[in-house]
């Protein structure tokens, strides 16, 4: 399996083009699948630079209902004309942000509801034998606290968002494991456990952001809380590699514990499991 960061806040050669948001091209020996789309249509131009076909993916998911992970959407629907795109069900429900100058939507593109290409699912998809799509995290341990200026609405008011539409992904090749997480709203800590509880084991590689940066407040998780995330996944079978809203600071204090079963990925990055 190879995972190729499409889209990141970070570019790893001046090659790659960069944005707020997150997409990844995964290639196994049987499928091509896109994992979320950054905010625009800038990761067309990173997987062109990397040599990719994005016209010969088979399967799409877009993580959750915000606009730096599904805001390319349409811009894939264009070049991509059969694959399709598995969405939870509240993905394009109202989402919001709570930044200092007011409350900002942060959501996906009505207009794009009923392309018919998209299907929505809920709780555990089991897409075939080695793609599983789940979003029925119940756990709460060390929900991230940049969650509470993120919003969704409920009769007319705004009150905080419980991201029962984010969705993490496991893809399975041979004996590995892999699991994307987008940007783990839920909690890295839950997400994992879900899945170990999907799998029999832990996963072998966990991909994707942990939110332990706020972009809204510009802060970090406090770092003894950094370190508690980081203390649970060093208990764990599993390599990590993270990005995005994970956040450099919070990236240095999780490497400070896992050394080298964690890295940091950047537009452009490769990576071979």
């Amino acid at each position: 399996m190879r995972i190729f960061t499409l889209m990141e806040d970070t570019a790893c050669a001046p090659d790659f083009v960069c944005e707020h948001g997150l997409s990844f091209y995964i290639e196994t020996e049987n499928r091509r699948l896109l994992f979320d789309m950054g905010q625009t249509d800038l990761f067309l131009k990173n997987a062109e630079a990397l040599g990719i076909d994005l016209s010969k993916v088979d399967t799409a998911f877009v993580s959750h209902g915000h606009y730096d992970h599904g805001g390319g959407l349409a811009a894939f629907l264009g070049v991509n004309n059969h694959a399709p795109v598995y969405v939870h069900t509240q993905a394009f429900e109202p989402h919001f942000s709570h930044k200092p100058e007011g409350i900002r939507d942060i959501g996906l593109d009505t207009a794009l509801q009923t392309n018919p290409r998209l299907r929505r699912v809920s709780g555990v998809t089991q897409i075939d034998a080695k793609l599983t799509l789940f979003s029925d995290i119940t756990g709460a341990d060390c929900v991230p606290s940049g969650n509470r200026t993120l919003y969704e609405r409920e009769n007319g008011q705004y009150v905080p968002d419980r991201f029962t539409h984010e969705q993490s992904l496991l893809v399975r090749e041979g004996e590995k494991a892999v699991l994307f997480t987008g940007c783990a709203h839920r909690g890295v800590l839950n997400i994992c456990a879900r899945a170990k509880k999907l799998l029999g084991r832990d996963p072998d590689v966990v991909v994707g952001g942990m939110h332990l940066f706020s972009p809204s407040s510009g802060k970090s998780e406090p770092d003894e809380k950094i370190r508690a995330v980081a203390s649970r996944l060093a208990q764990t079978d599993s390599r990590y590699y993270t990005c995005h809203c994970t956040g450099p600071h919070a990236y240095d204090v999780l490497r400070g514990t896992l050394g080298e079963r964690i890295a940091f990925l950047s537009a452009g990055s490769i990576v071979a499991i």
